[in-house]
């Protein structure tokens, strides 16, 4: 019986369910805009120089026509900062070897910084201001 059970659960999983297919296109995307949500507590006393170089970090979204990163200065919670960012290539953009519109941002953050080596040492003071940050990836509905 039980050996009758399993060819039968067998069978059913190998054939295809006829309408999830019958009208041959591609599923639709879900309309969402996905973000990278990072949650920052900042080393006591750092978070004026913080947002200094966030700052510089807008002033190369603006460049690049970006205006879209929200950062939230909180006033409760655990975190001094919320920072979201939009994926603009989607979640699709989790899978990428190297993310375009990162390479375009660096190239422009090197370009106001005054060479890479300066922009370089202002990303590494900026993390060195942080002292604990969490990561998310979320998403808000279009609709």
């Amino acid at each position: 019986m039980k050996k009758l059970i399993l060819t039968a659960a067998a069978i059913g999983l190998a054939i295809p369910a006829g309408p999830a297919f019958a009208d041959n296109h591609s599923p639709e995307l879900a309309k969402v805009d996905w973000y990278r949500v990072s949650m920052i507590k900042w080393k006591p006393g750092k978070g004026e120089r913080a947002h200094e170089i966030i700052e510089m970090f807008e002033k190369v979204d603006a460049a690049l026509g970006n205006n879209d990163v929200v950062d939230f200065h909180m006033q409760t919670g655990e975190y001094d900062s919320i920072v979201a960012m939009p994926m603009r290539g989607g979640i699709a953009q989790m899978g990428w070897a190297e993310n375009p519109e990162g390479k375009k941002w660096q190239a422009e953050f090197a370009r106001q910084a005054g060479g890479e080596d300066k922009a370089e040492a202002l990303w590494d003071e900026f993390q060195s201001l942080i002292l604990r940050e969490d990561r998310q990836i979320g998403h808000i509905d279009r609709d």
